[in-house]
């Protein structure tokens, strides 16, 4: 289980028709996720699962390897998925009909 962080804001399509907008959750996808669903406990999708980001934290501890001393590059994993507002424009654009939630 993971937990939603912070919307960002990526850009735009090259021809400004969609804004690049992900959600970002505490979890990772793994190999083989992308395109999966990113729901809520009730079962609402709120976004496509779309790439893993790598952010670094600033901060590279000395550790020994081997019996020799290196840097280690301290970062975190986190999941990023197509926003809602992303996926609601682009359906719409599209006319595929869809529904949403009343539980936002």
């Amino acid at each position: 289980m993971g937990f939603f962080t912070r919307n960002v804001l990526a850009g735009s399509t090259p021809d400004g028709k969609y804004q690049i907008k992900f959600i970002e959750t505490s979890t990772p996808g793994l190999r083989g996720q992308s395109g999966g669903p990113i729901f809520d406990v009730y079962g609402n999708i709120w976004g496509i699962q779309s790439r893993t980001q790598h952010l670094p934290l600033g901060f590279s501890p000395k550790i020994k390897k081997a019996g020799k001393e290196t840097e280690e590059h301290q970062f975190i994993n986190v999941g990023w998925g197509i926003h809602p507002e992303t996926l609601i424009h682009f359906l719409q654009d599209k006319k595929v009909s869809f529904n949403v939630s009343s539980d936002q």
